[in-house]
Parts: C-alpha cells; sequence; structure tokens
C-alpha cells in the first residue's frame, strides 16, 4: 500500500471533471426548471432557519465534497497497478461518456426551447413519445442481441473476423434506429392526422412548419439514443473481439504515449490515464462509422416524416424500403446503363437502361457514400485528414439531402386539409 502524489492529484482531477459532467442531468433530476441561483438563495435561507429537509441537503452536498477528495485517495492507495488501473480507467472513461451523451441531449432540447419555444415543444413530445413506445425498446433489444452475439460467430475470415464483426455491428445499429425512424414518422403523424388531433394543434398558434420539423427533430433525437447507447456497447464489443480471438494485443496508440510523455507521468497514474486514453481512442475509432450511419438516418427518417403527411402507414413503410433499396443500387445501375450503352449504343433496352440509370441517380441520393466497409477492409490505413475531410464531406451531403426531404415534406403538408 503505497501513496503517489502525482496518482493522488490525477484521480481528484478525474473526479472533479465527472462530477463536472453531472451537474447538467442532476440539476434537470433535482431542481427541473427552476433557476440555479434564485433556489440557492431559497435553500441558503431555509438552512438559516433550521429546516431540517434543507440541512439534510447541505449534509448531502457536505458528503458530496468529501468524496471529492477522499475517492482520490481510495483510488490511489488500493487501486494496483498495471491491468488493474487501465480497466479502471476504461471503466471511468465508460461512465464519463454516458454523462456526456445524457448532457448533450439535455443541452440540445434546452437550447431548442430556448430560441424556438413552439416546435421545441413539439419535439420533445414527439421524443419523449418515441422512447416510451414498446417498439423503441423492441427494436434496441433486439439489436442490442445482436451485437452480444455477433463476437462469438466464426466468419472464417483468416485473422479478419474482427472487421466482420465491427460492419455488422454498424449496419445492425444504423438499421434498428432506421426502421424506428420510419415508423415512429408514420405512426406518429399519421395517426395525429387521421385522428384529428391535428387540427387541436394548429388551432393554437403553431404552424404547419413548427408541427413538421418539431416531429422531425424529436423523431431524429429519439433515433440518436440508438446511437448513443448502442454505440458505447458496440465500443466493448470492438474491444473484446480481438481477445476472444486470442490476437495480439495491438500497442498503444502514439497519441497517448506521447501524451503521458509530455505530462510526465509514471507508475500509477500512467496506468490510470493509459486506460482513459485507450477507450477514448476507441470512441474515437467507431465514431466516423456511427456518424454516416446517423446520417443516413436522418435521410431516410425525412423522407417518412415527409410521406406521413399524405398518405397512411403502410404505404409510407412500403415507399421508405423501396427507396432505400434504390438509393443503395443506383451506382450499380449506373454502371450497368453506361456499360450497355457502350456495348450497344443504338438500341432501345440500353438507352431506356441508360436513362433510367440517370434519372435515379439525378434525384435519389447515394446512401453508399454513408458506408464505412471500404475503409474498415482497407489493408493501407487512410490518413486522417482525408478520412475528416470525407466524413465532413459525406456528412454535409447527407444534411442538405435531409433539408430537400423535408422541404418537400412541407410542400406537400401546405395544403392538406386537416379538418
Amino acid at each position: 500500500m503505497t501513496f503517489s502524489t502525482s496518482m493522488y492529484f490525477v484521480s481528484l482531477l478525474l473526479v472533479l471533471l465527472q462530477l463536472l459532467a453531472a451537474l447538467p442531468w442532476a440539476w434537470l433530476l433535482f431542481l427541473g426548471s427552476e433557476d440555479v441561483l434564485p433556489y440557492l438563495r431559497k435553500w441558503l435561507q431555509r438552512a438559516r432557519s433550521g429546516d431540517p429537509q434543507a440541512r439534510q441537503a447541505a449534509l448531502g452536498v457536505g458528503e458530496v465534497v468529501l468524496g471529492v477528495f477522499v475517492v482520490p485517495l481510495l483510488v490511489t492507495m488500493f487501486g494496483g497497478t498495471g491491468g488493474t488501473l487501465e480497466n479502471l480507467g476504461y471503466a471511468y472513461t465508460l461512465a464519463l461518456q454516458i454523462q456526456l451523451s445524457v448532457d448533450a441531449f439535455i443541452v440540445f432540447f434546452a437550447l431548442l426551447l430556448t430560441v424556438w419555444p413552439k416546435g421545441g415543444a413539439i419535439a420533445l413530445a414527439a421524443f419523449r413519445e418515441g422512447v416510451r413506445q414498446p417498439m423503441f425498446w423492441l427494436l434496441f433489444a433486439l439489436a442490442f442481441a445482436a451485437l452480444g452475439v455477433s463476437p462469438f460467430i466464426p466468419y472464417f475470415t483468416f485473422g479478419e473476423d474482427h472487421l466482420v464483426v465491427r460492419e455488422i455491428g454498424y449496419d445492425t445499429i444504423m438499421l434498428a434506429a432506421m426502421i424506428f425512424g420510419a415508423l415512429a414518422a408514420s405512426m406518429s403523424i399519421s395517426e395525429e392526422i387521421e385522428g384529428r388531433t391535428a387540427v387541436t394543434l394548429m388551432s393554437k398558434p403553431v404552424s404547419r412548419r413548427h408541427f413538421l420539423i418539431g416531429k422531425f427533430l424529436g423523431i431524429a433525437a429519439a433515433s440518436f439514443v440508438f446511437f448513443a447507447l448502442l454505440g458505447i456497447f458496440f465500443q466493448g464489443i470492438t474491444l473484446f473481439k480481438p481477445f476472444w480471438d486470442k490476437m495480439d494485443p495491438e500497442s498503444t496508440p502514439k497519441w497517448i504515449t506521447d501524451a503521458l510523455a509530455h505530462w510526465n507521468l509514471t507508475g500509477q497514474a500512467a496506468d490510470l490515464m493509459r486506460g482513459v486514453g485507450l477507450w477514448t481512442h476507441v470512441t474515437l475509432d467507431v465514431a466516423p462509422g456511427l456518424i454516416l450511419g446517423f446520417s443516413q438516418v436522418l435521410v431516410i427518417a425525412a423522407l417518412a416524416v415527409s410521406l406521413a403527411t399524405r398518405v397512411p402507414m403502410v404505404v409510407n413503410l412500403v415507399a421508405v424500403v423501396v427507396f432505400f433499396f434504390l438509393a443503395h443500387l443506383t451506382p450499380v445501375l449506373v454502371d450497368i446503363g453506361q456499360k450497355a450503352q457502350h456495348d450497344k449504343p443504338g438500341a432501345v433496352v440500353s438507352q431506356l437502361l441508360y436513362f433510367m440509370s440517370q434519372l435515379l441517380n439525378t434525384f435519389l441520393p447515394n446512401l453508399d457514400y454513408f458506408r464505412i466497409d471500404p475503409a474498415l477492409l482497407k489493408e493501407t490505413p487512410i490518413e486522417a485528414i482525408d478520412f475528416s475531410s470525407y466524413l465532413m464531406k459525406v456528412s454535409t451531403y447527407g444534411i442538405l439531402y435531409t433539408s430537400i426531404m423535408l422541404l418537400f415534406g412541407l410542400i406537400l403538408f401546405e395544403d392538406r386539409d386537416l379538418a
């Protein structure tokens, strides 16, 4: 049992960071919509007057403050060394990532309600409606089970099973969120329009634009829950698969060793921060595929929201499925059309095939842009700058097509009779 000053201060800093990340959801959980400063003034006045509830709350705050200094001491004295502290760093960063994900939702809706109160209220209601549906948790459980089973299935790829697991993981999360987005849009908007509840909403100072875009943002936020929760589980799967296959452990990334050397961390502190850095590295490694998948989900959800203003749920789902497959097949159809035009330029079938492929290529997005499979299976690593540029361009491409779909939906919804 030894005491390391550097280990204690590193642990103290990490605990303070965890506490800071907990403030947004703790404020929402305990204070609700109350402002912090007025609440603190009331609490201090009640504590001075001898209110037992206020004193009990003060005691709880004191225990938290004491824990901030005691927990790092316990970790320093009994945390162990080597792999134990690395695993502790994994667990710490996992908890921090969950807290930051929750904070992102809170900040998003707080800003949305502040900047756009009417649309924000509709978005928040659609989000709550989405995550409370049994369908949401059924799809989540199926995707969770599929991810959990995937590492144990042999793929016979001669040492590249971990790449197949990652590819399946990206597709599983994307498909689960996409199915939910299409179903939620079809059920929520179509039922409100057909059930005449939208008439009541429109009688208030809420425009059709507020209604449609608010619904889309709420459904998109609920779909993001899939990526936030399943993405964290998927990170654990990507770490577990090489261990299960008894592959040689990869060396510590250079940026982690450079950071440890720059901060002059050794011993226990280095082991703990190495675990934090390794989980962060996995997060950054998995994030691009999740971002591309979520961009694809946004396009599909925007289409489902737009069609839900005019057609019933069954027709909407069929149209979304056809759109999804055609958008993925369009590059192949374009190649076939160009080859047919080159081989038999005067044939009617060749001209018709070329015309249809070009027509689909003009009006449909190329959803293959949102797949990260080529980057996974590429033997030579892609430069970070080039990949970041590609990620930014494709994400912008997805946002552009999402905006086009929503504009199309607003046009369809503008003259829809709700009475």
